[in-house]
This record gives C-alpha cells, structure tokens and sequence, in this order.
C-alpha cells in the first residue's frame, strides 16, 4: 500500500479559517480516540522509559505538534503521581489550535504553550532534557517530517521520542468503520481516513530517522496500528 501524500492537500484542522468551535469539536474527537485506543498509553511509555533507563528525577519535555495538548496533561499527571517534577513546552503552528489547547489546560499545570513551526523551533540546542512528536509526522512530507525529527533531536539533550500510525489496510478498515459509526464529524471523518493513508511503514518511519541523524533506533509496533521509536543521546 503506497504513501498518499499531497502538500496542496492538507487535512482540514491545518487549513486556515476553520470555524474554532468546529475545530475545537475536533480536537476533542482527537483526544477519545488518543485515550481509547492507545495514543495517551503510547506516549506516557515513552515518558515512562526515559525516566526509568535515564533516571530522570526533574524532567523538561518539548511536545512537538501538540495539538489539543491532551498528551502534555497526561504527562503532568502521570509525573505528579509519581513526585516527579516535570514541565512541558507544548508547541503548534496553528494559533486556533493552541487557543483550545490552553483552555482545557489547568491554569496551574506546568505547561507553555508556543506558537512554532515544528521544522524551525525556537530553541537552543539541548535545551530541554526530552523532546517527543506523537501523532504528527503523518502530517508532513518526507523531507519536512525528517526536518522535523532534526529538530526533535537537536532541542533534547538526553532524549527524543516519536509515536505515528502505521499505514495498512487493516489499520484504513478499523478508522474507516469508527468513523462512519462512532465519531461521525466531517472533520474528524475527514482526517482520520487521510491520515492512515498518510502514514509511513516501518521502513519509511525507520528511515526518516536516520535522516535526521538519529544514530540509535529503538523501534517498537504498538497496538491500534501504531509505532514508535526512541533515541537516546544516553546508552540504555
């Protein structure tokens, strides 16, 4: 199954001039099916490892393409529960998207939302202890999806992590069927079924790493037709 790709093309919550309540309604579409089908699980596995294998007691993140920045208050909670001190820098291009993100963001959560474009952060280099894109590549052609891995790599210090879907027909069947029964908005329908055929396969993932000079590639298959990698700057 090839890649379906088309720049002049975008999916609709990255199109200027959407209605913010019908974008608003979307990214919370977003966030169910990031808590139902493993994305929130994905993520914190991810936070989960870093801690563990870097022994990390106090943790700066950058979340990349943050979106409705769910996966960012997951990560503050997880932390809290735990007595670990953690902040994250949760950054978007889309000024709409990042107005949603903060209202549904407790004013006292340790989280600061950007507004940046994910190829070209605002950041020194190594300027947080980890950075992570969840659910995002999918979003951006081949060379700017490795533009933006560089950019994941250079801003983290100890550690960087990537989560995206896998392409396949099986994985296009199951959105395809939710989307018609279940979360049945245009939008949401809209981008759900582009997305997977938007995503990279294992070796396209695989390899967009290395492009951006990933030296070490800890790959992982998930449930719900996704996949992660991990790079740590620090030997597990």
């Amino acid at each position: 199954m090839e890649r379906q790709f088309s720049p002049d093309e975008p999916e609709l919550m990255d199109r200027d001039g959407n209605d913010p309540a019908e974008l608003e309604r979307d990214l919370r579409n977003l966030e169910t099916i990031n808590r139902w089908f493993g994305g929130r699980s994905a993520v914190l596995g991810i936070l989960a490892t870093f801690v563990r294998d870097l022994n990390l007691r106090q943790v700066l993140v950058i979340d990349i393409c943050t979106g409705y920045g769910d996966h960012p208050r997951a990560m503050v909670a997880w932390a809290r529960r735990r007595k670990l001190s953690t902040t994250v820098i949760a950054v978007d291009r889309q000024w709409d998207t990042l107005t949603s993100a903060r209202k549904a963001t407790p004013t006292d959560a340790p989280i600061h939302f950007v507004l940046a474009d994910a190829r070209h952060l605002p950041f020194r280099e190594a300027a947080a202890d980890l950075s992570m894109c969840s659910l995002a590549l999918h979003h951006f052609a081949e060379d700017d999806a490795a533009q933006v891995l560089e950019e994941a790599r250079r801003v983290a210090a100890r550690g960087v992590g990537c989560m995206d879907l896998r392409r396949g027909r099986l994985a296009y069947a199951a959105v395809w069927l939710l989307t018609a029964v279940i979360l049945r908005d245009p939008m949401t329908r809209h981008d759900a079924r582009i997305s997977v055929l938007r995503a990279f396969s294992r070796d396209e993932f695989q390899d967009l790493a290395l492009r951006a000079g990933w030296e070490r590639i800890w790959y992982s298959r998930l449930p719900w037709f996704r996949q992660r990698m991990l790079y740590l700057k620090d030997k597990m």
